[in-house]
């Protein structure tokens, strides 16, 4: 008998609130993971300068305050990226469009020191038109990625201890946009992936190795291959401290592009997933293309399968043969170790939209009427989850996939997450105050059905009335955090309606 011991469970509700007094109020939660973490929202009141009070609290694994402070900031900072290491926690704000504090300062970073227990804060400005992309931190150094609008940009490392700071533009061969960063705690280093252009033109992949004094110590490359390139991606090093990439692979046109917003364009598809490990000069790396994956259909809509089941069927019978390409719309990858795998895991979306067909009558209704169309964008449907695992030398051993049917979403973000709980690998999202589940062995079989478990809330006759970015993410061991905004109904408590930001902690057993 094959058994399964893995399922959600809450001993009781181990759940954190904050008020939300507007959709655009910022509220963020950095993880320490076994020490708890830190909950950063904005509030509703300023000081006697008119400065914007932000809320930061201490929480433990049971998401009780430990500490809570309020800091003014100024007007019209917008949340931009956090990032800890074992000492330090950064929270990094942007000036969004406040002329006051313009000529004073383009960011502001609030730091955290968990050692000294004390906070501190430093600002800056950056070249004109840079910008943001993310901020990483290790060893006490926090790294803020900047793109320039025209291409190229610039990493400035800031030491967390005292004032200092060093700025470093990488040096590809040619143009490039800073895509990707991410920090390694075990290597002590940062990694930068970039993207190069000729003439406008995606040609290659750099990636970067930093360590946190700004020194490179590494410098990888990846040509893209013909009609393809690399697109989203995770990083890993393996046990020999080589440095290894999964992306997808995207189709090339050929075309030249704007270079401005490009690490926000996710409407390229991708057809296939690129493994790489950068052991010598020439890099070991294999290509899987989705339409070689047997077992890819179940991740298709139900359009896609009968699409591609009729040009399987033609190529079959040699009856105007087609390509027969499987290609999916991508979120950022995200990349877990699973004993001795790698699991690279993408959420695939697809925009919906229909036409309206409307009558017009010219300006004074005089003459006869013609009728005009126009599209409306319906939202993002996120109908499927792609999962691959690899082996050390980057063989495919298994591909699953798991629907949730979440609603349509004006906004992209992620609604799944994957964690290693015991010897499985659990896939999990929220939807509408419940949790779906399911696990997969080593061997990438499913251990069960699809799982709900209803979240519970702070008191027993609370009622969510609506809830909007849902999201999940693992925190520490078996434990995962669920966090997002709700609008609950409760007719027995003093105020009866409440909208709030939530942090809710659940554990597999």
């Amino acid at each position: 008998m094959l058994s399964c011991f893995a399922f959600a469970q809450q001993v009781e509700p181990v759940r954190y609130e904050v008020s939300r007094w507007n959709k655009e109020q910022g509220c963020h939660f950095q993880p320490f993971g076994k020490q708890g973490g830190m909950m950063c929202a904005e509030t509703d009141r300023t000081d006697k300068d008119k400065h914007r009070l932000w809320s930061f609290a201490t929480l433990d694994t049971m998401l009780y305050e430990t500490r809570s402070d309020l800091i003014p900031l100024p007007e019209k900072l917008k949340f931009l990226d956090s990032g800890s290491d074992g000492r330090f926690a950064a929270f990094c704000f942007v000036n969004d469009g406040n002329k006051k504090a313009a000529d004073s300062l383009d960011f502001l970073v609030v730091a955290f020191d968990r050692q000294e227990n004390a906070f501190r804060t430093f600002w800056d400005k950056w070249p004109e038109k840079s910008v943001p992309l993310s901020i990483e931190v290790v060893d006490g150094t926090m790294m803020l990625a900047l793109n320039n609008k025209s291409g190229n940009g610039s990493l400035r490392f800031y030491d967390l201890t005292s004032d200092g700071n060093r700025v470093v533009t990488p040096s590809p061969s040619s143009s490039f946009v800073l895509f990707k960063t991410d920090a390694f705690a075990k290597e002590h280093c940062f990694v930068v992936a970039a993207k190069e252009f000729e003439n406008k033109r995606f040609a290659s992949t750099s990636f970067l190795v930093y360590s946190p004094t700004g020194n490179l110590q590494g410098s990888y490359r990846y040509d893209n291959i013909p009609n393809a390139a690399l697109g989203r991606m995770g990083f890993r090093f393996d046990e020999s401290r080589n440095f290894v990439v999964i992306g997808t692979l995207e189709r090339e046109t050929g075309r030249k592009v704007n270079l401005e917003g490009i690490t926000e364009n996710f409407d390229k598809e991708s057809v296939g997933v690129v493994w790489m490990r950068f052991a010598s000069a020439t890099p070991d790396s294999h290509v899987y293309l989705f339409k070689d994956m047997p077992d890819i259909e179940h991740a298709l809509t139900a359009s896609d399968r009968v699409r591609v089941r009729e040009e399987r069927l033609k190529n079959q019978k040699k009856e105007n043969p087609t390509k027969g390409e499987i290609a999916f719309q991508f979120l950022a990858p995200r990349v877990t170790d699973f004993g001795d795998l790698t699991v690279f895991s993408v959420e695939a979306f697809m925009p919906y939209y229909h036409t309206e067909t409307r009558m017009s009558y010219g300006h004074y209704g005089y003459y006869g009427g013609y009728p005009y169309t126009y599209t409306v964008f319906d939202g993002y449907d996120f109908f499927s989850e792609i999962i691959l695992a690899f082996d050390r030398d980057g063989h495919l051993q298994w591909q699953q996939s798991v629907k949730f049917d979440n609603e349509l979403t004006y906004e992209l973000s992620a609604h799944a997450a994957e964690g290693v709980c015991f010897d499985e690998l659990v896939v999990a999202s929220p939807y509408r105050n419940n949790l779906r589940y399911t696990a997969f062995d080593a061997a990438g079989q499913a251990l069960m059905n699809q799982q709900s478990e209803k979240i519970a809330p702070i008191h027993g006759a609370d009622y969510v009335e609506d809830e909007y970015f849902a999201q999940v993410a693992q925190w520490y061991d078996t434990r995962f955090l669920v966090f997002g905004s709700q609008i609950i109904q409760n007719s027995t408590q003093p105020k009866p309606r409440r909208t709030v930001f939530y942090l809710q902690k659940v554990q597999y057993e």
